[in-house]
């Protein structure tokens, strides 16, 4: 949905406004009249409603709209500047750096959305996180030993692969050839990231970020792209307040 060529994030309206309604997406159907399909087709961005339907949703969580003009991107503006300051996605990210043994000696880089988030966008940490590792023999040892402690599993388009099989180079080699496009889950403790093997020179074009716990590497600014359209937003304004500051 566009007003007068600006998007809506309707799914996250709606979804904001039942949270707020302490409502369940069933409850909240219910009340408007539609199936709980429905709304939860719209919290996903899989449906776009109409402007009646959307209004009846949101009055059935006691919500109506309201709209205001102002300078295009200040609501992210406002966000961004919140965000100043804020360490505590850098923070956390980097404590489980630390505990994976090793990782920080390699020129690995956290890619995609993480990356924006540690570079301080206004966007939750969300996983899988994407993880960069240099192709090679080191990385691949890295990874093995990390395997090997039994802290860590992997799974391969979704299928979890025996722990057996990966012990020592030779499993991850074939970790990495069951996974069609050549990445593969990696669970550690509570984290779950999504790993790829890169070209050394790809995995050595970072931005190095102080976390509380280790340093972080981190994807450029610039190189980040996304085909979440709020996440897209964000990345824009970020990249043109970069240019525009004074080095």
């Amino acid at each position: 949905m566009e007003i007068e060529g600006a998007p809506v994030d309707v799914a996250r309206l709606v979804k904001d406004a039942r949270h707020a309604a302490r409502q369940t997406q069933a409850s909240l159907a219910m009340r408007a009249g539609i199936s709980r399909g429905t709304v939860a087709a719209i919290e996903t961005g899989a449906r776009s409603p109409s402007w009646e339907m959307l209004s009846a949703i949101l009055a059935a969580a006691g919500k109506q709209m309201k709209i205001e003009l102002e300078p295009v991107d200040d609501d992210l503006r406002r966000a961004v500047a919140a965000r100043s300051g804020d360490t505590s996605a850098a923070d956390d990210l980097s404590m489980t750096v630390s505990l994976m043994e090793g990782l920080v000696d390699l020129p690995y880089r956290i890619e995609g959305l993480a990356a924006a988030t540690v570079l301080g966008a206004p966007i939750a940490l969300a996983e899988p996180i994407d993880l960069a590792l240099p192709d090679g023999p080191e990385a691949v040892q890295w990874l093995a030993g990390l395997l090997g402690t039994g802290a860590a599993a992997v799974t391969p388009q979704g299928r979890r692969y025996p722990m057996d099989g990966i012990r020592g180079p030779e499993g991850v080699a074939r970790l990495v050839e069951l996974s069609e496009d050549g990445r593969f889950s990696l669970e550690f403790w509570l984290r779950t990231f999504s790993v790829r093997f890169v070209p050394a020179e790809r995995a050595g074009r970072s931005v190095l970020v102080v976390g509380e716990h280790a340093p972080l590497r981190v994807q450029p600014l610039h190189e980040i792209d996304t085909t979440d359209r709020h996440a897209a937003r964000v990345l824009r304004l970020l990249r043109e307040q970069a240019q525009d500051t004074p080095t």
